[in-house]
Order: C-alpha cells, then structure tokens, then sequence
C-alpha cells in the first residue's frame, strides 16, 4: 500500500511504486478515490497494466490521457458493483460468500482504522471526505458499560 498523503503526489506515487515493485510499477490498479490519485496511479503502472475505476472518493474524475494507455499498453475499465446486483445477482451472492469465507478464515483482514459510537458519525464521515483515515471506520451501536 502507498500511502498518498505525499507532498508531490504525481512523482512520489511512481516513486514509491517503483521502490515496492523493483522497478517495475503496478500490474493492476483498483481506484475508488479518482483525481489526482488516479492520474498519479496511472504514472505509477507497469507496462500492459491495468486500471479498474471503481469510483471517484475525491470527487475529481480523472481525466485519462491517451498517451500513457498507448506507451504503456495500458487497459482501462470501469467496474460498478451495483450493477452487478441487478443483472448478475448469482455471481455477486457467490463473491460475497467467497469473501466471507476467507474472511472467516482469517485470509482477509480488512484495515480498521476506528470504531466509534453510532452517534460520532458525522465525525467519522467528515475525516473520511477528508482522507484522514488509513482504513475502515467501524460505527457501532453497542452500549459501552451495559
């Protein structure tokens, strides 16, 4: 994971990728954040990579130059899950199953960066729009002293 909260996030991402991959950048990209996140992931790409958008946290959709798809060989797709539900409900039911699965196995371990009252969201989502959490914030409503 790089953590994007760099001074100069166009060089420094690439930066920090090529250090991770020994020189040779990221095969597979899944960006849910866009912007200027995404245009400096696709920097960041290995030759013949691939690029998911699956949806634009920063609230800037990318601008995606042909030049760094064509140089690199890079595929771009978009991949939005809720259509999914809608025209292939099977193939999401048995994803999820999977992901549960491994998940209860303790193969998967989502990054929890907070637990909060139910009652703090507003705080919660606040620093989510503002990318100030590495993680997820898990809101709870469980009575503390009960």
């Amino acid at each position: 994971m790089v953590d994007t909260a760099m001074e100069n996030l166009r060089d420094g991402m690439r930066a920090a990728v090529m250090a991770a991959t020994g020189g040779a950048g990221a095969d597979v990209v899944i960006d849910p954040v866009g912007g200027d996140t995404a245009m400096a992931a696709l920097r960041a790409m290995a030759w013949c990579g691939r690029l998911v958008v699956v949806g634009f946290a920063s609230g800037g959709i990318p601008q995606i130059g042909g030049n760094y798809l064509l140089v690199k060989n890079i595929s771009v797709s978009g991949l939005q899950w809720t259509d999914y539900r809608a025209r292939q409900l099977g193939r999401v039911q048995a994803a999820q199953a999977e992901i549960f699965r491994l998940w209860s196995e303790g193969r998967l371990a989502p990054r929890i960066a907070e637990r909060l009252p139910l009652a703090q969201f507003a705080g919660a989502l606040a620093a989510l729009q503002g990318a100030k959490v590495a993680g997820k914030i898990i809101l709870t409503t469980e009575h503390q002293g009960e």
